[in-house]
């Protein structure tokens, strides 16, 4: 599973990046809505991790939707608000984190749960069209 993380200072989510490629998945990061935007029409992808400004002000997270409808788009706040996750729903963003350290763990956790989520489902919808050919 594909993760795209844009941010302004990727140093800072260095250790997100090194756990969610120990849990096996293909992470790419990028410090500009271009470059990633160019990188997300060439590949197909899961996950988009953004800061706020990022996805809100600009079309990203609509292009990225009508690409790939099942994306699942979150959001890293700077400066979380009620405002600002009403207006991030509204855009098709599905979940809305403080940007700090601390919200990692529930990041990873998330992308996790969703991608056994995702495995199972397409367990469910294959293993009986396997069954019918053995």
């Amino acid at each position: 599973m594909r993760v795209v993380i844009i941010d302004r200072e990727p140093g800072f989510l260095a250790p997100l990046v090194s756990e969610l490629e120990g849990e096996g998945l293909e992470v790419s990061v990028s410090e500009n809505v271009p470059a990633a935007l160019a990188f997300i029409k060439a590949k197909s992808i899961q996950f988009l991790v953004a800061d706020s400004s990022l996805l809100v002000d600009h079309t990203l997270g609509t292009e990225v939707l009508r690409l790939y409808p099942l994306t699942r788009l979150i959001v890293f706040a700077s400066h979380p608000s009620l405002i600002g996750m009403i207006q991030s729903i509204s855009r098709g963003i599905t979940d809305y984190l403080p940007r700090s350290s601390e919200s990692f763990g529930q990041l990873v956790d998330t992308i996790l749960d969703e991608r056994s989520r995702l495995m199972r489902w397409q367990y469910s919808i294959l293993s009986p069209l396997f069954q019918k050919r053995g």
